[in-house]
């Protein structure tokens, strides 16, 4: 049914609350990849024209060793359970980056966890999950948030 699916995360504990999800389908058998994902906005150009490029790319590659980090964390918990996982860092909107990741590799569905915004919250920041729910052209699992 599903081969690949993707499991966006933005290094947030909600957003992992959708891993569980993502292995459970896994173990059922059917799905043959399981992509995590973790995109995050380049710099700021205003804030990157003050800094040295010196300064700016070493804060770029310590951002992006966090990411691959972070993601080494999920893919070997993954992996401790048998479920083989591959990991990306995408830079960029995360929002595109999920959908353009999606085009581009034949995925089938995307599991992400709502972070349960309403009102100004989700008017101001925005809602990536929104974003990604109307632009897909797969499948989209919602895990919502749940208010302890």
């Amino acid at each position: 049914m599903y081969k690949n699916m993707l499991v966006p995360l933005d290094g947030s504990a909600l957003s992992e609350t959708s891993l569980e999800h993502a292995l459970a389908l896994a173990k059922s058998g059917n799905v043959t990849g399981v992509i995590l994902l973790r995109a995050r906005e380049p710099m700021d150009s205003g804030v990157r024209q003050r800094l040295s490029n010196d300064l700016a790319k070493k804060l770029d590659d310590a951002y992006q060793e966090e990411i691959e980090e972070y993601l080494n964390k999920i893919s070997g918990y993954f992996t401790q359970k048998g479920v083989a996982v591959k990991s990306v860092a995408a830079t960029g909107s995360p929002a595109e980056a999920i959908l353009d990741y999606t085009r581009e590799n034949q995925i089938d569905l995307i599991i992400v966890s709502s972070h349960g915004r309403t009102g100004i919250a989700r008017w101001a920041f925005g809602s990536v999950t929104e974003k990604v729910l109307k632009e897909s052209n797969v499948p989209v699992l919602v895990i919502p948030h749940k208010s302890v």
